[in-house]
């Protein structure tokens, strides 16, 4: 049985994780994980009928630790997945370049698996939208459009740049250059190459991704809706599943998906 340490777990999606394992067989959770100054720090949890306390500390053994907190979370137990050798999985986005630069060498000691989303369409879509830019071409003009709740802290999403990412790659574009967030003011005539980004945050949305090609005549779109939390959810969870005992590396979702 895998032994998982929860961190985020009075958060959105660590409530439906909790809920997941509940009826998941694989693993024992170790740990249900929140920051010092959380009010529900101490409340007990039951998950598979075992009764765990919420806390900021963790002395039990765990095998893998799966982050839904927020950057800062993130690094709080870098550390600690470090000195005890245990793999990580991190779902947070919005970290810095530093953090970012220090969870690629800690992946040199430990196996971690990133991802800015864990649902298995999204991860499809980052796929389609590079075969898509490169079959259509410097004719067709690119823009991406995400949408989240009103609660999210970070913007763009950690999956729109991805999916900037996936076209950058695909075709050849620069991102310092050619990548724009949001326009304002006169911006004169669209750049050939320019990708736009584009951050809605409104209501309760769990997650809604675009991507639009429009050129001569015409518009290809592809888009990406998450009815529910527990897309994600469940998607972490197997990663969870996946990442332990797996060598030192930096892993995505594509891994998983293709380890099948």
């Amino acid at each position: 049985m895998i032994r998982l340490a929860l961190l985020g777990a009075t958060g959105r999606m660590g409530a439906r994780v909790l809920h997941l394992l509940d009826d998941d067989g694989r693993f024992e959770l170790a740990a249900a994980l929140t920051g010092g100054d959380d009010p529900r720090l101490g409340a007990e949890l039951r998950v598979a009928g075992k009764a765990v306390t919420v806390t900021d500390s963790c002395d039990a053994a765990f095998d893998v630790l799966l982050d839904f907190s927020v950057p800062a979370g993130t690094m709080a137990w870098l550390d600690r997945c470090l000195a005890c050798g245990t793999a990580m999985v991190i779902g947070p986005t919005g970290h810095t370049a530093e953090e970012l630069d220090r969870i690629r060498s800690a992946s040199a000691t430990i196996a971690i698996l990133k991802a800015t989303n864990f649902s298995v369409g999204v991860n499809l879509m980052l796929s389609l939208v590079g075969e898509v830019a490169m079959r259509l071409g410097d004719a067709y003009d690119v823009e991406i459009i995400e949408h989240h709740h009103n609660q999210k802290l970070d913007a763009p999403s950690g999956t729109a740049i991805s999916l900037l990412d996936s076209l950058i790659a695909a075709t050849g574009r620069d991102r310092d250059r050619d990548a724009i967030f949001g326009r304002h003011g006169d911006t004169g005539s669209r750049p050939r190459h320019q990708i736009g980004v584009h951050a809605i945050r409104m209501g309760d949305t769990v997650g809604h991704h675009e991507v639009h090609f429009a050129g001569p005549g015409e518009t290809v779109s592809i888009q990406h809706t998450a009815h529910s939390r527990d897309t994600f959810a469940r998607g972490a969870i197997e990663a969870a599943s996946w990442v332990c005992g797996k060598p030192p590396g930096l892993y995505g979702m594509r891994d998983v998906l293709d380890g099948r």
